[in-house]
């Protein structure tokens, strides 16, 4: 049986990356279109902060609903899209698949304050690549928010730590019953991941460097 992690489990890393590729710097060379979707004025004024405070990153437009974002990402052509999941008319998830079939390039970063795996599954519907699900509580780091929507742009799926936990304790709950060709090492790692051990404590438990944990969730 493996060995629960300690108390810094209790305060896991904000953002697992499912990719070991999203470890190395991220490098773009130009100004990202920003369009920014969310029905609370704060909100916006708060998200609009944050590219303003980086050269890289541009705001073309902002929205109050999900219909508007839509309208605006036609008249735009955006790079990413950040929007809220709970918005009028119509909501985040679906503008989303909307702004991604007028224009399949833009990336999609969902900030949410709800961690409900369906909301989750209904954006990744249609493909994966180029999107995030973030959670609104997860961001105060301005910085690591900038380099995620980087990593997103750059073709890289993203979820939150707090989604990736819940997905990995239902896994570890329902294991016995589920058809998987995972390994042994990938799933105690979910399983650790499921208990919120960060890095270092996935190399100690598992007695994996570093890089090799990193492919191994990269893999799962």
């Amino acid at each position: 049986m493996l060995p629960r992690c300690g108390p810094a489990a209790r305060n896991p890393p904000i953002y697992r990356y499912p990719t070991a590729n999203l470890y190395m710097d991220v490098r773009y060379m130009g100004q990202l279109q920003v369009l920014i979707a969310d029905d609370s004025k704060f909100m916006r004024t708060a998200y609009k902060r944050v590219p303003e405070s980086q050269s890289d990153l541009q705001i073309v437009e902002m929205a109050t609903n999900g219909e508007e974002a839509v309208q605006k990402a036609k008249q735009t052509a955006p790079d990413v899209a950040i929007l809220d999941v709970r918005m009028f008319i119509l909501d985040g998830i679906q503008a989303a698949h909307e702004i991604r079939i007028q224009r399949p390039e833009t990336t999609i970063v969902v900030i949410s304050a709800s961690d409900d795996l369906a909301l989750v599954a209904g954006l990744m519907r249609n493909g994966v690549e180029r999107k995030s699900y973030l959670l609104k509580q997860s961001i105060y780091d301005v910085l690591g928010l900038v380099r995620i929507i980087e990593a997103v742009y750059e073709g890289h799926t993203i979820l939150d730590s707090g989604i990736i936990q819940r997905m990995a304790r239902l896994f570890c709950k329902h294991a016995d019953d589920l058809d998987t060709d995972l390994n042994d090492t990938e799933q105690d790692l979910l399983c650790l991941m499921a208990e919120g051990c960060d890095d270092r404590q996935l190399s100690e438990t598992l007695r994996l460097d570093g890089q090799q944990v990193m492919e191994c969730s990269g893999s799962i």
